[in-house]
């Protein structure tokens, strides 16, 4: 269902020097109790039990938008309903990114999944492709595999890791991620628009920008060092925190790692306006959910449900690909998106007629 229209995603990208290919991880339910095959996908507590658990299916999409922000396609999109945990993996996963399993063992696995199919789509391409991540995509084996298949990527730090270190159990450099950023120069004031969101207004906040190169270490304790040679990791960061936030505003930080060359202010800046772009995706998954509602949806198995989001999603995209054109440019007539059957089949709906 998905493959001409990644072909189709590829085709428009084309066109542009660099896409961004967005990664994220949506999760749908569904609450009517004969439908199979569905997975939990959350816990919580109930008035009559201990836990409840909502069930449905996990949506992990790479979504390709041009640095302007205009929404091309899907480049890679994995939907699976979540199968019970071995037991002899439950005490092991206590954390999303616990070193001590191996990360096939994970759902984090579809994060170097979907790395792989977006570099593989665009492979005979001549754009560069980004991907681009939230604090989720930020763990070893990402930034790992993206060095080992040549792909670029940009990812919100998440944790204040040791960095820099000379050896793997080296007790000379304690040297953190965040007082490391810091302590270098602030090489200017940019300006990001944030938009308004429960409990905060819109706004501008002026934030301080510092860039610089570290070296990104194997966690020390990775199952992985009993079998291979993990290597360290040249990466670059940008940080950009906001000194002056209004009262009662929560400061805007944010710490950005990326294998691509920073070597000034202005490509600093490209970065931290690449990452503003991320939330194209959540506006993906607001339609999908709000506007199409497809939790309202009562096919009766997970497998038809998936085959249902599936076309769902390209639909949402081409939604959104239209608001974007004609907010931009409003005055183009319908025959710039729509055959002569589709305008035609509008119109006699729209107007009632034949």
């Amino acid at each position: 269902i998905l493959s001409t229209h990644v072909l189709q995603t590829v085709e428009r990208a084309d066109k542009y020097k660099t896409v961004l290919a967005i990664q994220d991880t949506s999760y749908f339910s569904w609450r009517h109790p004969k439908t199979k095959g569905l997975g939990i996908i959350s816990r919580t507590p109930g008035n009559n039990v201990k836990m409840m658990a909502s069930k449905g299916v996990v949506m992990h999409t790479s979504f390709a938008v041009t640095t302007e922000g205009l929404p091309l396609g899907v480049l890679d999109q994995k939907i699976f309903a979540r199968q019970p945990i071995p037991e002899e993996l439950k005490k092991k996963k206590k954390r999303c990114h616990n070193v001590n399993v191996a990360i096939e063992d994970k759902e984090s696995i579809r994060w170097l999944d979907s790395l792989k199919q977006t570099h593989e789509a665009a492979t005979d391409s001549k754009v560069q492709i980004v991907t681009l991540c939230d604090r989720e995509g930020d763990f070893y084996e990402f930034f790992e595999f993206a060095n080992k298949i040549g792909a670029s990527a940009l990812v919100r730090a998440r944790g204040d890791r040791i960095i820099n270190k000379s050896s793997r159990y080296s007790e000379k450099t304690d040297t953190r991620l965040w007082s490391y950023m810091q302590n270098l120069p602030n090489k200017g004031a940019i300006q990001v628009e944030l938009p308004a969101r429960e409990q905060r207004a819109a706004r501008t906040a002026t934030l301080e920008t510092r860039f610089g190169s570290f070296t990104m270490n194997p966690p020390r304790n990775n199952i992985r060092h009993k079998t291979e040679d993990l290597p360290d990791l040249k990466l670059n960061a940008v940080y950009i925190v906001e000194r002056h936030p209004p009262s009662g505003e929560e400061a805007l930080e944010w710490m950005l790692l990326t294998d691509l060359p920073i070597t000034n202010f202005d490509e600093a800046v490209e970065k931290v306006r690449w990452y503003c772009l991320r939330w194209r995706i959540e506006v993906f998954h607001k339609i999908l959910k709000s506007g199409l509602r497809v939790e309202e949806c009562r096919l009766g198995t997970a497998e038809r449900l998936i085959r249902y989001l599936t076309v769902m999603g390209i639909i949402a995209w081409r939604i959104f690909w239209i608001t974007m054109i004609s907010r931009s440019h409003p005055e183009l007539p319908c025959t710039t998106i729509l055959a002569e059957d589709e305008w035609k089949v509008l119109y006699s709906k729209i107007h009632q007629t034949k």
